[in-house]
């Protein structure tokens, strides 16, 4: 298990703790917007996942989305245990930051 493993698995790490942490500076502060946050971070995180595993299939990425059109939503899916909880530890760091609310 080279690089070609581990570049993409920290990647997806990487990603998953940036990504509640920049929708925090768009959306306003507060337990309702936390979760829009968290809603809206699962959907970016998910997108981004069945892109990475498009790429990473390379040349038969077509023909298996032709063939199997929700192979990379499923394999997205399996991939929410990497970037899951990273994402939520991320999302309950971004209280500690609030400035008007209190958690």
């Amino acid at each position: 298990m080279g690089l070609s493993v581990w570049a993409p698995v920290i990647g997806l790490a990487l990603v998953s703790w940036v990504v509640p942490w920049l929708w925090s500076r768009i959306l306003p502060e507060g337990v309702g917007w936390l979760l829009v946050i968290g809603l809206l971070s699962t959907a970016v995180l998910a997108l981004v996942s069945a892109v990475g595993f498009y790429v990473l299939y390379g040349e038969a990425g077509a023909t298996v989305l032709r063939g199997a059109p929700l192979h990379f939503a499923l394999l997205s899916a399996k991939s929410g245990l990497l970037w899951g909880p990273v994402m939520v530890l991320s999302l309950a760091n971004l209280p500690r930051g609030w400035k008007t609310m209190k958690w």
